[in-house]
């Protein structure tokens, strides 16, 4: 048995975020597509300010969706959903921890839903007992797993499961919401955001596909209206600067991976700093490097970091130094930001002495 798994859709009404309608849609096209008949939303279905619960009760109702079965868990934006609020008989919403079965002889899911006065840990405390077997959680937090993930729609600590608490408990699968980014570690799944909230969610979207027969996880790709990238470049005042500027954009595009059909969705912000010869020309060269891209509110590259330079003599020892720091970051493959700060580095030190 395969169940679709998607968090954060943070819907608010059809006009103000159509984009996040788009995204859920074609999550649920995709499940039905591949004849998925369960899909589990693991909190912040509805985003914090919107209850405009009857559109998505209508969507479930639609005869396209009524091969699925919806099992929703409130989040921290939706902590008051509940299942009084919706009429469609495929939806499932578990307000109270507890144990579902969604096949004979499969795994157990244990659905928490979330709790701001409690973490992860002290839930399963209570529910020890029930919890034996092949187990699946299900919830909505922060993985306290060494780091903290960055979730740029909000700041704080959300109902928290340690990696203490995986190892205690020991479910065979933790699929959680919250983390607008995809993430994977361990037994730990985010399927991230099937839409970004704003520019800093960047990167292609997508949602989850469980197998419940060998627990395997397999992302899949959300056809969203919007692909957003947050990218910075280098300058640098060499006698190739503007076609080196090209290269990385170039590199920078190859990064993204977008299809041809995913080229007209993209939006841009671009941030460039170090030192040129010609602002006008540098700019030039961007514009036709990325003549095929939009760029996020058409506020076009941020050139506000780059100081003008022209020396020739200096010109040509940054040259020299930019082609040795290249060489000698992809031998210790050194990443890209810090490759471009040991440049910077140098070249200022270069130019201002």
């Amino acid at each position: 048995m395969k169940i679709a798994f998607t968090a954060d859709v943070h819907l608010k009404t059809e006009d103000s975020s159509p984009e996040r309608f788009n995204a859920l849609c074609d999550v649920l096209d995709q499940a039905v597509k591949e004849k998925i008949s369960s899909v589990i939303i693991a909190g912040d279905l509805f985003d914090v300010e919107s209850r405009n619960y009857a559109v998505f009760d209508n969507l479930c109702r639609d005869k396209k969706y009524l091969s699925l079965d919806f099992h929703i868990i409130p989040g921290n934006h939706d902590q008051a959903i509940s299942g009084k609020y919706f009429t469609s008989s495929n939806i499932r919403v578990y307000s109270e921890p507890e144990l579902v079965f969604f096949e004979e002889g499969g795994p157990a899911f244990f659905f928490i839903p979330y709790n701001a006065d409690s973490s992860m840990g002290e839930i399963l405390a209570k529910y020890r007992s029930s919890l034996s077997g092949r187990w699946i959680l299900v919830g909505h937090g922060d993985y306290l797993s060494g780091t903290k993930n960055p979730n740029s729609y909000e700041s704080g600590m959300y109902m928290p499961l340690g990696r203490s608490d995986i190892e205690y408990y020991n479910p065979a699968r933790v699929l959680l919401g919250h983390i607008h980014k995809k993430m994977q570690s361990g037994k730990v799944c985010y399927p991230g955001s099937p839409c970004s909230m704003d520019i800093n969610e960047t990167g292609k979207r997508s949602f989850g596909v469980l197998d419940t027969n060998d627990l395997s996880f397999t992302e899949k790709t959300v056809n969203t209206d919007y692909i957003y990238f947050v990218e910075s470049l280098l300058a640098v005042p060499a006698a190739d600067e503007f076609e080196y500027i090209r290269q990385k954009i170039t590199s920078m595009i190859v990064n993204w991976d977008l299809k041809t059909e995913e080229v007209p969705k993209a939006r841009i912000r671009l941030k460039v700093s170090g030192y040129c010869s010609n602002l006008k020309l540098l700019q030039s060269a961007i514009s036709q490097s990325l003549a095929d891209y939009k760029f996020y509110n058409d506020e076009g590259p941020d050139l506000g970091g780059v100081s003008v330079f022209d020396e020739a003599e200096r010109v040509s020892i940054v040259d020299r130094i930019r082609k040795r720091v290249d060489s000698e970051a992809l031998k210790a493959g050194l990443s890209k930001e810090k490759k471009d700060m040991i440049l910077e580095k140098a070249i200022g030190f270069v130019i201002n002495g």
